[in-house]
């Protein structure tokens, strides 16, 4: 019984070591001193259009899940998009929202009729 609780603690250790070790590694991966995504867009499930900085020039991106291919050079100066910081949360009173609720509700049964 010792051993198998002994097995599973170290398990769960080495999990822990490697996913802190992968997430330093992707963070690092996201840009470098001569090569940067400056921004990107996602335009299928797995396709993705990467606007990249390689030293001074731009880059046009296009990424599939079976390819990369450069779909043009473009010119001008760009800048990283900052990431936006979530705007705090207002949480109204549960009354508040159930009457709204209950009004929209209303509101659409009227207009039914």
């Amino acid at each position: 019984m010792f051993r198998a609780v002994l097995t599973v603690a170290v398990v769960l250790l080495l999990a822990y070591w490697c996913s802190r070790l992968l997430a330093k590694q992707w963070v690092r991966g996201n840009g470098g001193a001569n090569l940067q995504v400056i921004e990107q867009i996602q335009i299928g499930q797995n396709q993705r259009i990467l606007l990249l900085k390689a030293g001074k020039t731009n880059y046009l991106i296009g990424v599939s899940q079976s390819s990369v291919q450069m779909l043009a050079e473009v010119e001008g100066e760009f800048q990283a998009a900052e990431p936006s910081k979530p705007e705090p949360l207002t949480q109204l009173p549960f009354r508040d929202v159930l009457d709204k609720y209950l009004a929209s509700r209303q509101n659409k049964k009227e207009e039914d009729k």
